[in-house]
């Protein structure tokens, strides 16, 4: 069983969108990928595989919440 690549992919694109907004050089990501990409064993690949679930639903939440921020800061805006 090796890992997902979609899957892979898209928690890369959440994480490097948050990454930049929270102000993570291009160099720690770089990093962090590259001990995700050297995984071999199939149990590291399962382990790796629930932690992608998991960061990827912190990931979406975070968006969700960010957007939901952005909102209420623009109707704030607005009425001010």
């Amino acid at each position: 069983m090796g890992l997902d690549s979609k899957r892979v992919k898209a928690v890369q694109l959440n994480l490097e969108g948050l990454f930049k907004l929270l102000g993570g050089s291009a160099d720690d990501r770089q990093k962090f990928w590259e001990k995700k990409k050297g995984i071999t064993s199939v149990l590291e690949a399962k382990i790796i595989n629930a932690h992608l679930d998991t960061i990827a639903a912190q990931a979406k939440a975070i968006q969700s919440s960010a957007k939901a921020l952005n909102d209420t800061a623009q109707q704030i805006a607005r009425r001010g």
